[in-house]
């Protein structure tokens, strides 16, 4: 489904912040950037750009992501050191504060 309806208020269309989210689902919870912008890239009109841009922005240690959005609740993507992205879970991550790891 690529959008759907909220009663009283019409068509609502699927964001490209939902498809990665749906994608990292998908995929088992666990996959590389490519595998995740194809999944998207599949769902919608999106660029790889925007698809690009919207990992790193909602990714909680990707340090330049930070200095746009400091929203910490936001980020929902984790980059591990092997370069797949997971969902980010503070009690397995830990906590961040503007991309880096808070002790």
């Amino acid at each position: 489904m690529t959008g759907g309806y909220i009663m009283g208020r019409g068509y609502t269309p699927e964001t490209c912040l939902d498809e990665v989210k749906k994608a990292l689902t998908g995929l088992g919870g666990r996959a590389s950037a490519e595998e995740i912008v194809l999944t998207v890239r599949k769902k919608g009109h999106w660029s790889d750009e925007t698809i690009w841009q919207c990992m790193e922005s909602n990714t909680i240690n990707f340090p330049p992501a930070c200095r746009h959005n400091t929203d910490i609740d936001s980020k929902f993507l984790f980059l591990r050191e092997d370069g797949n992205y997971e969902f980010y879970a503070t009690q397995w991550h830990g906590r961040y504060e503007r991309g880096k790891r808070i002790v």
